[in-house]
Order: structure tokens, then sequence, then C-alpha cells
């Protein structure tokens, strides 16, 4: 990889091209783009400032095989919700497929974040560390990198909590692998803003988002 950090894509085309990209190169994820992308975490907004996130990098490579080996019994049940994957529309086959390759290749994954936060320090649990969350993602995109939400190895919770010598009263809300990608970031499918937004009530259709492209204002930012 270059010295050089990547050129910054900017807000928007962060926002309009930031995709779940979950096969990684294998090159290292340097100290310097870590701490990039969880200062941006930080700077999220917390309920009542507590800022109880807490964040555990997993490099190791025997705790990341323990974690793959954990994701194998949960993605066996989730799998079996869709019989066939190939036989599924293109879009939803290619996720699975890309989750597929995760389950078998996580400890491949340069790193894994695990974010935690206190139990009980909120009435909506998650509802401070999902933010921080989203700002690490975003990083991460404008880093050149990738991550998604991967939470398989969580049926192992017990295992996970003695691994890391998490305490009992932290929360665990997500695992995050993060790499650089093999596939591109790119054009997002979405459904049309007209389709999931009202004015005033539920159902009562946003006139002015009826006049929009379905692809919303996309080709302003990519």
């Amino acid at each position: 990889m270059s010295a050089q950090p990547p050129q910054d894509p900017g807000l928007f085309a962060t926002l309009y091209s930031a995709r779940a990209l979950r096969r990684f190169k294998p090159d290292p994820v340097p100290d310097a783009v870590l701490f990039q992308m969880l200062d941006a975490a930080v700077r999220a907004p917390s309920g009542q400032n507590a800022q109880d996130w807490r964040f555990i990098l997993v490099r190791d490579p025997g705790h990341k095989a323990r974690m793959q080996e954990w994701a194998q019994e949960p993605w066996r049940r989730y799998q079996g919700r869709y019989g066939d994957i190939s036989a599924l529309p293109r879009s939803q086959r290619l996720s699975l497929r890309s989750v597929e390759h995760l389950v078998h290749h996580l400890a491949a994954a340069p790193a894994i974040i695990i974010v935690l936060g206190l139990k009980g320090r909120h009435s909506t649990p998650g509802g401070s560390a999902f933010p921080a969350v989203q700002n690490l993602l975003l990083a991460a995109r404008g880093l050149g990198l990738s991550g998604s939400i991967f939470n398989l190895p969580l049926g192992h919770e017990a295992e996970l909590r003695e691994l890391l010598a998490i305490p009992d009263n932290n929360q665990i809300h997500c695992c995050l692998p993060i790499g650089y990608p093999t596939d591109k970031h790119g054009p997002l499918g979405r459904k049309p803003v007209k389709q999931v937004a009202y004015d005033g009530r539920f159902g009562q259709t946003w006139a002015f988002a009826e006049q929009q492209p379905d692809n919303g204002w996309e080709d302003e930012w990519l």
C-alpha cells in the first residue's frame, strides 16, 4: 500500500458509495489508519454525553480464527432460511455470497473491531453506540477501506467475553471486520425516497420526493 493516504472522496460521495464489502486484501491496516477511524467514531453523539462506548481491536490470528469458527453454526442456520442461494434474485444472492465468504474467511480480515457499551446506561441499548459505528464505517470508506456489521460470532458470547476479557457490565453491540476491499465501492441500489418517506402522516405522499429521480441525487456526487 502507498505511504500516502487515499484522497478523501468527500462526505456526500462517501455516503452515496459506501457499500458493505466483505472480501479483503491481506494488507494490514496501519495503526494510524485504525486510529483515524476510531477518532472519527468518538465524534458521534452520545446520550447524556456518556461516551460509554469502548472498542477492542482484534488482530491476533488465533483470536480471529476462533471467531471464524464460532460463526459457522449460526451461518448454517441463517443459510437454511434461503435454501438454494444460487436460485435467489441477483441482489440478494450477491449479498448472501459475500456474507458466506466472510464466514469462511473471517480470520483473514486484517482487523475486527468489537464495539461495547455499558449495560443499562441508556434507555435504548445501542442508541449511543451505533452512531459511532456509522461514523467509523464512513471513515473507513473515506480512507479506502470497507467494513460491515457481522455478528455471527456473538452466538458464542460467553467464550468471546472470556477470550477478550470483556467485563460483565459491558454489552457487546457488534463486530466490525475491517480491511482493504478486493471489490469496489460504488453506486448503491436503494429504494427511492418517495417510497419510504411520507409527508405529515404515514402513507401520505411527499410531492417533492415524487418529482425526484428514482436514484435520488446520486448523479450529483458520483
